[in-house]
């Protein structure tokens, strides 16, 4: 969906991912919607590019399936040539009380360690990189693969509007110690 969402605004995207199901959906949505999207399979800790081969590198839930997070972020830096942004869980309070009421997993099915990271880690890493931060935030967000009935119903038109306003106003007011965190980076020398 954040491939479509690019590439209807005009940007050239390879979707990466590590499952070829996935790939080939993302393939078929492209030809399908007339969108430029060149999708690939590939693990994130040893990316198919030269350093700085793409203009922007951006993750959503996919550093937190491999063990070392970081790893995929060196990465994501090498082949970076002006910014990267970064959307993973975040280690949270909310989190950890959600995993003992049996409401977020520690493990996946596959049984790796769901690994949940901090603002502080990513920047100060980035910055290491070279990048600089330019926006990073923490959110509260809840959602399943299959939405339930009252997802479903909180969808609907004449309540989507309230629901959407809802989640904002709580993010406002909660957001700060949320289950997901977002980070925006741009290199700091050496990009033209």
């Amino acid at each position: 969906m954040d491939a479509e969402f690019l590439a209807s605004r005009g940007a050239r995207v390879i979707a990466s991912d590590l499952s070829l199901g996935a790939a080939r959906r993302a393939r078929e949505r492209a030809r399908r919607y007339g969108l430029a999207i060149e999708p690939i399979v590939a693990e994130v800790e040893n990316l198919p590019f030269v350093d700085r081969a793409v203009d922007i590198a951006y993750v959503h839930d996919g550093l937190h399936h491999i063990e070392n997070p970081f790893a995929g972020l060196t990465e994501m830096t090498r082949i970076a040539r002006l910014g990267l942004s970064v959307t993973e869980p975040a280690d949270a309070i909310a989190t950890k009380i959600a995993i003992r009421l049996g409401l977020a997993l520690e493990q996946e099915e596959a049984g790796n360690r769901v690994a949940r990271m901090r603002l502080r880690g990513i920047a100060q890493f980035l910055n290491k990189e070279g990048f600089g931060v330019v926006s990073s935030q923490r959110y509260a967000m809840y959602y399943q693969h299959s939405p339930g009935r009252l997802i479903r119903l909180l969808s609907k038109p004449g309540l989507l509007g309230a629901t959407q306003g809802a989640v904002i106003v709580g993010n406002l007011l909660i957001g700060r110690w949320g289950n997901r965190l977002g980070v925006t980076a741009t290199r700091l020398n050496g990009a033209s």
